[in-house]
């Protein structure tokens, strides 16, 4: 059974222009499956790119603080100093953003 909530309306609307698309009452339910799923993947997708994008607007946000904090200081060597702690904080890439990518280039 479907869960209730806005993905539920959302199949069923695609479901309902099928049936009127196709001039035909019912819809085989192997459609119904495939299309559910489909629009599963597609909420899932969303998903993932909105929580991309806000990480990204996070570091963004970060890297402005950072900036503003750096054009304050006077001391030459504690500019240095941030610069390596921003490039060491700097983390290698994760398997779920290696895992993002590959749905974008699919």
């Amino acid at each position: 059974m479907a869960a209730p909530g806005p993905s539920n309306l959302v199949a069923k609307r695609v479901i309902d222009d099928l049936v009127d698309f196709s001039c035909e009452t019912v819809v085989p339910k192997y459609m119904k499956f495939f299309i559910v799923q489909q629009i599963a993947e597609a909420q899932c997708f969303v998903n993932l790119m909105r929580d991309e994008a806000r990480t990204t607007r996070n570091c963004i946000t970060q890297l402005n603080v950072m900036i503003a904090e750096m054009e304050a200081m006077e001391d030459q060597e504690e500019v240095y100093e941030s610069l390596m702690c921003l490039r060491d904080g700097q983390s290698k890439p994760s398997p779920c953003l290696d895992r993002r990518r590959g749905l974008l280039q699919v």
